[in-house]
């Protein structure tokens, strides 16, 4: 039996136990979306933001932190083992054809348990050269290019594809301030958010050789980044400077025959320069540089044993590298050094004339942490006796059913583990003070839902897909706000979290395209402390919605509106501080066809910035109102109304094939 396969296609939710999402980065979408905003049309994602356009923004998935959640660039992943909070403003949104998102269960063949789910931002393929010039408020800019060549090498098909981003933006954006005096509304003001500022260069290349049967692909991402931190609004930060360089390179080696295959190895560089000399921020004057090393390999193998049998492989094996430089005091840390073993064992089993699917994993990690080092100051092993090692089996199983054409029903469950990376352990640029103490995150999760397709027709397409999920994590890490300027990572002992996950998409008539999503989310702090028993977890909404259409007529004009609501949550463990519920609605308008078109989209059309609450959410007595800005964090408002004009192009694609001769 011979198993022919080319680039990998999108996955089919109809045909994986999975709950995952499948979003092309197509004309469907504004030019002035980004990753941070794709993820978020998801069900069961909340992203978050620090402020407005390019930003940090990172995403969790049913009620997980930023670090349980795995970003993939390529199935290369830029946080292996939750080892960092991705932050999606650095990632081009140009660049990828699709996004997959993973809730929970992901495919083996990411050698991966990640507590919240996976999302992967797929490269794909590039038709046609293309091109785009923006230009908007806040002075900002961004100007895109890619190409694509096809040729030939020694009688094997070639490809190369090239791109580049440019993006630059002030994001001085107004904000109101209560400051950090709820009881005194005579010192609010409407002020001017300074120092945030961001200068981005993204670069990607590939290059393909060969054909399904035997295909070498060699690709490079590259990044530089350039940001003021502008800081907490009641402390705010005037000139803190963070520099970002970041580099990976990756090589794959995959075929296809009676056994399918694919090897891969990449080396991701990262380098972190941060300037506070004045102690703006964090617990005192800075200037250091961070630099972050991972060399990985991966191998996967697939081999179909019976006409109903898919057993396969995956071997992993990583080494994690961090270098801290003390610049003022010309001082250089020794190397940090994880090394990092694993691999998984699955297979799919289609019964009862493929109605019924079957899909067992057993995740397998080893952790070699003796080469951590010592407690920053100190000559305390960071992992003494007993606790040098850390070997994890976990077992995942996902089942999918087809009782009725159009119909199918599944349902996983699994159990995960995350180790604290090394933030978490030895702190970061001023705003995070580590914990040598964390021990890692566990937990156990299930999900049971189905999906339904309409038939195909040309009135309507769409389908509908319902989940229930529910998790439960042991030794949680979440971030406990110390003062103003800090916070510390802390096991939180035991958390839960279900809901339920609606997304309904729809096709009218080839002329409107609609999706909406809706996420109910509870969560639960189970701990030990009466004072935080019970309560909701920090920064997990209860309500996510979002709502998605555009009108078109053939290429000529497209006109979209998005809606998002995100309810009030909490700040804190002790559910004091509540932040604001908000509905923010975007439009776009835009006109031209695919060779040439010219768009003007507007964020945040209603120009809502803040919410009437009550001064005091704990208590019946008080029920006064004050105004508080919108904010995804404590001292960090989102902006207001924006505006941004595009004008896109197309040409052929450049084929070798198809040039004069000399």
């Amino acid at each position: 039996m011979l198993i022919e396969a080319d680039r990998p296609d999108a996955p089919d939710p109809g045909q994986t136990s999975a709950s995952v999402t499948v979003i092309a980065v197509d004309e469907k979408l504004s030019a002035g979306a980004d990753v941070a905003s794709v993820v978020e049309s998801a069900a069961g994602t909340v992203v978050r933001r620090l402020g407005g356009l390019g930003d940090f923004s990172a995403v969790s998935i049913r009620g997980s932190s930023f670090r349980q959640v795995q970003i993939y660039l390529d199935g290369v992943p830029l946080n292996p083992d939750g080892s960092a909070s991705v932050n999606l403003s650095e990632l081009p949104l140009s660049a990828f054809s699709r996004v997959e998102l993973y809730r929970g269960n992901a495919p083996p063949s990411f050698a991966a348990a990640p507590i919240g789910g996976v999302v992967n931002l797929v490269s794909g393929d590039h038709e046609v050269s293309s091109g785009a010039v923006t230009y908007g408020q806040y002075d900002t800019a961004r100007i895109s290019a890619t190409t694509t060549q096809r040729g030939a090498l020694r009688g094997q098909a070639s490809e190369v594809l090239a791109l580049a981003e440019v993006f630059t933006t002030q994001a001085d954006f107004g904000y109101y301030t209560d400051n950090g005096t709820i009881y005194n509304t005579f010192d609010d003001a409407r002020l001017t958010r300074s120092d945030n500022d961001k200068s981005q260069l993204s670069a990607y290349g590939r290059w393909r050789l060969g054909s399904e049967r035997l295909r070498l692909t060699v690709a490079d991402a590259f990044l530089a980044r350039e940001e003021g931190l502008p800081g907490q609004v009641n402390v705010p930060a005037e000139d803190v400077r963070l520099g970002t360089t970041r580099n990976i390179t990756t090589a794959q080696l995959e075929g296809s025959g009676v056994v399918r295959w694919s090897g891969r190895v990449w080396r991701q560089d990262r380098l972190e320069a941060y300037d506070d000399r004045d102690g703006q921020i964090g617990v005192g004057a800075q200037l250091q540089e961070g630099r972050y090393q991972t060399t990985g390999m991966l191998g996967h193998a697939a081999m179909a044993v019976l006409p109903w049998l898919l057993p396969a492989a995956t071997v992993t094996a990583r080494q994690d590298r961090y270098v801290l430089t003390d610049l003022m005091l010309e001082e250089i840390e020794d190397p940090r050094l994880r090394y990092t073993l694993g691999g998984s064992l699955s297979a799919d089993a289609w019964l009862v004339d493929e109605r019924i699917k079957l899909s067992p994993v057993l995740q397998l990690s080893f952790l070699n942490n003796r080469l951590l080092g010592d407690v920053p100051f100190g000559d305390t092993a960071i992992a003494p006796d007993g606790e040098d090692t850390i070997f994890a089996a976990d077992p995942r199983m996902g089942v999918l059913a087809r009782p009725l054409p159009g119909l199918v029903v599944k349902g996983n469950i699994g159990s995960y583990l995350r180790p604290p990376d090394f933030t978490e352990l030895f702190g970061d640029r001023g705003g995070v003070i580590g914990n040598t103490d964390l021990v890692p995150e566990e937990g156990w999760q299930w999900d049971a839902g189905l999906r339904l397709e309409l038939p195909d027709n040309s009135v309507l397409l769409g389908s509908l897909d319902a989940a229930y999920f529910w998790g439960h994590a042991e030794n949680q890490i979440l971030f406990v706000q110390n003062s103003q300027r800090t916070s510390v990572p802390v096991n939180f002992g035991e958390t839960r979290t279900d809901g339920v996950e609606l997304a309904v998409t729809a096709d009218v008539l080839g002329w409107l395209d609609t999706q909406t999503t809706a996420t109910w989310m509870r969560s639960e702090n189970r701990t030990d402390s009466d004072d935080v028993r019970g309560n909701q977890l920090p920064r997990t909404p209860q309500w996510e919605l979002y709502q998605g259409s555009s009108l078109h007529w053939g290429e000529w004009v497209r006109l979209g509106h998005t809606f998002s609501y995100t309810a009030g949550n909490y700040w804190d463990a002790t559910n004091f501080f509540l932040a604001a519920p908000r509905s923010i609605h975007g439009a776009f308008l835009r006109l031209g066809t695919g060779r040439l078109s010219a768009e003007g989209s507007v964020l945040n059309l209603t120009d809502s910035t803040v919410v009437a609450m009550d001064r005091n959410p704990l208590s019946d007595a008080d029920d006064t109102p004050i105004l508080q800005p919108l904010t995804d964090f404590t001292g960090f408002p989102l902006p207001g109304r924006t505006w941004l004009l595009t004008l896109r192009w197309s040409g052929a694609s450049l084929d070798s094939s198809h040039r004069a001769s000399p």
